[in-house]
């Protein structure tokens, strides 16, 4: 009789991603992840990236912007749309983590993918990097890209961090929860800026858009 494959094995296969989009783009003006980037959305950039990287994503919305959720779904990923609007990204990332918990029921040692929603310069084959080197270290439970010392996006996390997470103090964000964590964190020294980019002003937004043009 065969045996069945490792769940280790099989999360080299199926990477699960979090895209937290629930956001008001104060900062923007307008809503930005429907902003084109040459002939693809914000959104979409993002999400086609994590397909390219096999991931199977899922994107949290607030009703605010449920007007993404067909965009999103078209572009491959799945959607979940929040009955309210959330107090901040913690609180989207908690509904998503939520949601996806009770849908794949992980193993503490699965991994999930951290995607802010307004980092359309992610790239395919960093994730895939990411990943490899996390399955290769089971000592560690986070994992981040970084640019001249400084941590950039995405982050890969250990499900185990899914209690401690909701039990954090209120009015403190996911940055401060996975600092707590320095001797199981790898950061992934790259060679590119572009894991720093984060769209938030009118200014960013013109240079990606002169970038993708």
């Amino acid at each position: 009789m065969s045996q069945s494959p490792r769940r280790f094995v099989e999360s080299r296969v199926m990477l699960h991603a979090l895209i937290p989009a629930a956001g008001h783009s104060a900062r923007m003006g307008t809503p930005k992840l429907a902003l084109p980037l040459g002939a693809r959305t914000v959104l979409e950039r993002v999400i086609d990236a994590l397909n390219a990287a096999d991931a199977r994503t899922l994107v949290v919305l607030s009703p605010h912007v449920a007007d993404l959720a067909k965009l999103a779904r078209d572009a491959g990923a799945n959607v979940l749309l929040l009955p309210e609007s959330t107090a901040d990204m913690r609180a989207t990332v908690e509904a998503g983590l939520a949601h996806l918990h009770g849908q794949l029921n992980p193993e503490p040692n699965d991994i999930w993918l951290l995607v802010p929603a307004d980092h359309p310069t992610l790239d395919s084959e960093l994730i895939r990097n990411l990943q490899s080197e996390f399955e290769a270290r089971p000592d560690c439970s986070i994992t981040v890209p970084t640019f001249a010392g400084r941590r950039g996006h995405p982050a890969l996390i250990r499900w185990r961090h899914w209690p401690a997470i909701r039990t954090f103090p209120r009015d403190r964000g996911l940055n401060a929860y996975l600092r707590q964590f320095p001797n199981e964190t790898l950061e992934l020294s790259v060679d590119s800026p572009d894991i720093l980019i984060d769209l938030d002003t009118p200014d960013e937004y013109e240079r990606l858009r002169r970038r993708f043009a």
